[in-house]
């Protein structure tokens, strides 16, 4: 599965944070998981720049030849690793056997992303969808981290009415965590109803 997930980033530029949500809960079906990444950004050719928190790798733009691996390993022993490591009448194994589950999955990176935005985009799409009660933005800033979410509160997403950007103090001037640059890079990712009609649309910006 993490050999889906590394494709799709490699394939797409960005390792989207529905690629990773999936990988997740996919693989967590099979035992309890524990999920690694790692990001080699090529600075120069050979040089690369490191990275290991999934906050500087999920939704992050990535460039051609950028190195994306992502490590996956059960927590628990295997039903092989326990019956190795056993006590059998009365004779313990030497040494621990470590039986757990593992794989890792390097990925170089083979297409820039074409789902980038400008910060006048994400400004034009808010004040576009901002009647739709099916619709709602996100929009994540490096300054605030968690988003905050544009559209009606008859979205299930949406705790009150959001119809407009500037319209706010955290949205005004270069220093309001909400703040939108108008050159900004956004990387866009859409989330779908059962029926393809576009739930929420999320920026996150680079």
């Amino acid at each position: 599965m993490n050999y889906e997930a590394a494709e799709v980033a490699a394939t797409s530029g960005v390792l989207s944070s529905e690629t990773y949500s999936y990988l997740s809960d996919s693989v967590n079906r099979y035992g309890d998981y524990m999920i690694k990444l790692k990001l080699e950004k090529q600075v120069k050719p050979g040089i690369y720049d490191v990275f290991f928190e999934s906050g500087d790798i999920i939704d992050k733009e990535l460039q051609v030849g950028d190195k994306l691996t992502i490590y996956l390993e059960d927590k628990n022993l295997s039903l092989f690793g326990k019956l190795v490591n056993s006590t059998i009448l009365g004779y313990t194994p030497d040494g621990f056997v470590d039986g757990r589950i593992k794989s890792i999955k390097t990925a170089v990176i083979a297409k820039k992303a074409e789902n980038l935005a400008k910060g006048y985009d994400v400004i034009a799409d808010i004040e576009k969808n901002s009647g739709s009660v099916q619709l709602a933005i996100l929009v994540v800033t490096k300054l605030n981290p968690a988003g905050k979410y544009y559209g009606l509160a008859a979205h299930e997403y949406i705790d009150a009415d959001n119809l407009h950007y500037g319209d706010s103090t955290d949205e005004s001037g270069n220093t309001g965590v909400n703040y939108i640059f108008d050159n900004g890079d956004f990387i866009k990712t859409v989330e779908l109803y059962p029926d393809g009609v576009e739930k929420l649309i999320k920026y996150v910006q680079q």
